[in-house]
């Protein structure tokens, strides 16, 4: 409904505005076509694209101003002037295509149908290759007719409010609007709820009111405070004078104290002098000082020598007193080690006795160790059968890290084969369509008569019949859309091709790849998870020889730690994938903006069956293959990772294992 006032006033307008351009009103028409239609493709796109086919540059100067100031269902618009005949639809919504050029493109009907498109044409005469066409009438007005089947084809939807703006249905059969809905009536439903949301508007308003009246005295009490700090101001400029008198009486007292200061410094430079006075009174005590020095030192030489006497008889006397300790020590040493000698015979015998004992004791536990040495044998041979079956078990969680690579192949060659097939399909209708339209005229020339009298007559019928069923249009549309089969058979071959790599996985020949392409292939197998909401950025190097190795191998390695990139992104990202040419050696870069990895479990991450994703997400075997098949090759792994900041995994490969 929000756009229904502006729809149900354009005849209105046009006709009291005679002087309105033409472009302009095409330009009204076009923006209220986008507002209301819809497709599953609008959903998925940022912009709502316009492709422009026409050299009118009145028309293209409305269309750019309608393009800055409005939006189409809360997108963007997207204006693309495009006369080269190339149109590329991925990423356009409507198609306007003028008179002039119609002639140019007589395919272009099944393009927008297989890429969901809304066609807006001008003037085109083919009813049938039509889905919004405008004209003009008798009146000089601008109308339009509405082609249901081709719209429904091309999977879009239009709104009914569509029929108020005055347009014809072409077709016979009703496929969503019904043209039988009384006009009056449903306008009078409309005016109705607009009116109520005017009455709704203007509740609102009357609160916006109230509230700008608010504002307006709060405004009123801040002008009011303004006015008393004007005030203040003037007040704090009168202070300030005042201080600067005070300042003025300040200097001149600072004058009269730097006076004093001089006389004080002629004061001190007389104490000076009477300083230097004591100085030559000091000097004369120091050389007194210095002789009492001397007689000191003297007498401490005398000193020193009567202590070396005293010292050597101090030694003479701690001689013979430590002789006559070492004599009594030695003397208690020999009798000590006799009595150790006597209790150690005593303590041998005992042991004697005790080793006997224990002899007695290990003969009765030998059959016990024979026995508990069965047992062990037994369990060791359980423990190696145990082995065997965690060795096979392993065996199969590896297969089945396997067969899911291969779940993720299926799921993105089916997603990826689909947009060419449908592209092959599309073409295949829109074939069958023209195919119908030549038939009976290819039929009544198969029943040509040469000896015929009425030749000429037939001859005649068949061109009219021709003219009645655009044979010549159809005959010209066909290669294009023969072009456009084979291009979407084209894209399903290199998809199938890109796949073959992947079917050698257990291929045990060395055999030389091309590491960019690899790289390439498994991000377009994984393309259905991450095109959403991951930009990839490449930066390969363009020089790269190829690597010998096991192909198959190393494409389950590169897909394996992509995959765990994309898993890593929770919501928007970017993957950057590097390579580089080291001499003898290749070197690949995977870097992602995930969660990163916690510093605590980086080294156990190339560990088997070690996963941080929940229960049925990871068999924790998929770094674990990965450094496996690193290592065959003699390369080696290594991850840079800050937790919040995003992971990188570098791989180096030699060039000849």
């Amino acid at each position: 409904m929000k756009f229904l006032l502006s729809i149900l006033l354009i005849p209105f307008w046009i006709s009291s505005h005679s002087q309105l351009k033409k472009e302009d009103v095409i330009s009204a028409y076009i923006y209220n076509f986008a507002n209301l239609s819809s497709s599953p493709k609008q959903s998925q796109l940022n912009t709502y694209g316009i492709i422009v086919v026409s050299n009118n540059t009145s028309l293209i100067e409305s269309l750019q101003k309608m393009k800055a100031e409005v939006k189409i269902n809360g997108k963007p618009i997207g204006i693309n002037i495009d006369n080269t005949g190339k149109n590329d639809l991925k990423e356009a919504c409507m198609v306007y295509i003028d008179k002039n050029a119609l002639k140019d493109r007589p395919g272009i009907i099944s393009h927008c149908i297989a890429n969901q498109v809304l066609l807006i044409s001008e003037g085109n005469d083919r009813k049938e290759a039509i889905m919004l066409n405008l004209y003009v009438d008798e009146g000089q007005k601008v109308k339009f007719e509405i082609h249901q089947r081709n719209i429904k084809q091309a999977n879009i939807t239009i709104s009914k409010d569509i029929l108020t703006m005055g347009g014809r249905i072409v077709d016979q059969q009703d496929q969503g609007l019904d043209a039988n809905v009384p006009l009056t009536s449903y306008i009078e439903d409309s005016l109705n709820v607009l009116t109520s949301k005017l009455d709704e508007n203007k509740a609102i308003l009357d609160k916006h009111q109230q509230a700008i009246e608010e504002q307006r005295r709060n405004i009123n009490t801040k002008e009011q405070i303004i006015s008393d700090q004007s005030r203040k101001q003037a007040k704090l400029s009168a202070d300030l004078s005042n201080y600067q008198k005070q300042l003025e009486v300040t200097e001149n007292a600072y004058r009269a104290s730097t006076q004093e200061a001089s006389s004080y410094i002629d004061s001190l430079q007389r104490i000076k002098d009477s300083l230097f006075v004591f100085q030559s009174m000091i000097a004369d005590n120091n050389d007194v000082l210095l002789r009492q020095q001397s007689e000191i030192k003297e007498n401490q030489t005398i000193l020193f020598q009567k202590e070396q006497i005293i010292k050597k008889q101090w030694a003479i006397v701690a001689f013979f007193v430590i002789g006559t300790i070492v004599t009594l020590a030695l003397f208690f040493m020999l009798l000590k080690s006799f009595k150790d000698k006597k209790r150690k015979n005593a303590q041998l015998r005992k042991q004697k006795a005790e080793i006997s004992k224990q002899y007695d004791i290990m003969e009765k536990n030998k059959n016990l160790i024979e026995s508990m040495i069965d047992e062990l044998s037994e369990k060791n041979e359980e423990l190696l059968a145990t082995l065997e079956d965690n060795k096979r078990i392993q065996s199969q969680m590896v297969q089945h890290e396997k067969m899911a690579s291969l779940g993720v192949l299926s799921a993105g060659i089916a997603h990826e084969i689909n947009n060419p097939i449908n592209f092959v399909y599309a073409g295949i209708n829109s074939l069958l369509r023209d195919f119908e339209d030549i038939a009976p005229v290819i039929n009544e020339v198969h029943k040509l008569d040469p000896e015929s009298k009425d030749l000429k007559k037939h001859v005649s019928q068949i061109l009219e019949l021709k003219k009645e069923n655009y044979y010549d249009e159809a005959i010209e549309a066909i290669p294009e859309i023969i072009g456009d089969i084979k291009l979407g058979a084209d894209r399903t071959a290199e998809i199938v091709k890109g796949l073959r790599n992947f079917t050698r996985m257990d291929q045990s020949v060395y055999e030389p790849l091309n590491i960019n392409e690899g790289i390439d292939t498994s991000l377009l197998l994984l393309k259905n998870k991450y095109k959403e909401h991951i930009a990839i950025t490449k930066n390969y190097c363009p020089e790269l020889p190829e690597l010998i190795c096991y192909p198959g191998k190393i494409n389950q390695a590169l897909l394996n730690i992509l995959a765990n990139a994309v898993d890593a992104i929770k919501e928007h990202g970017e993957i950057i994938i590097t390579t580089r040419n080291l001499v003898e050696s290749i070197e690949i870069s995977i870097r992602d903006s995930g969660d990163g990895i916690p510093e605590e479990i980086q080294s156990r991450i190339f560990d088997p069956f070690f996963t941080t994703k929940s229960v049925g997400k990871g068999t924790g075997l998929g770094l674990s293959i990965t450094f496996g098949i690193i290592n065959e090759h003699n390369g080696s792994i290594k991850v840079l990772s800050e937790q919040d900041k995003g992971s990188e995994f570098i791989i180096t490969l030699p060039y000849n294992n």
